[in-house]
């Protein structure tokens, strides 16, 4: 959540996905397991970014995860990254972000004082 708001300026260059539980077949059964988490870890929120299910494991299995949370970064070309962490994927947004300026202050029309 700390990451999803931070760079909220960069939101066309990530997305963050979460899968929650894969023994709930539907969000009827899930929303009742999220409780404790919203109360305790989210501060009373909800995710800020969409919750998937994945009710037939299949996920799980192709992404070899085996335990929540895991992070998975996958890069613009649609490849995954394993082994990431939390301060890896910060990393790579503060270098996104900082090319991000470079390329603004080159666009912009350069001032000259008369």
């Amino acid at each position: 959540m700390k990451l999803y708001e931070e760079f909220s300026d960069l939101r066309e260059h990530f997305e963050i996905l979460a899968f929650h539980d894969p023994s709930a077949k539907d969000f009827a059964k899930l929303d009742p397991k999220l409780l404790k988490f919203r109360k305790h870890l989210w501060k009373g929120k909800d995710l800020p970014f969409p919750i998937l299910l994945d009710s037939t494991g299949k996920t799980v299995k192709t992404y070899g995860i085996s335990g929540f949370p895991t992070l998975i970064l996958i890069n613009p070309d649609g490849k995954v990254v394993r082994g990431g962490s939390d301060r890896m994927l910060e990393q790579k947004l503060k270098a996104i972000r900082k090319h991000n300026e470079v390329l603004r202050r080159k666009e912009s029309p350069r001032r000259k004082q008369v």
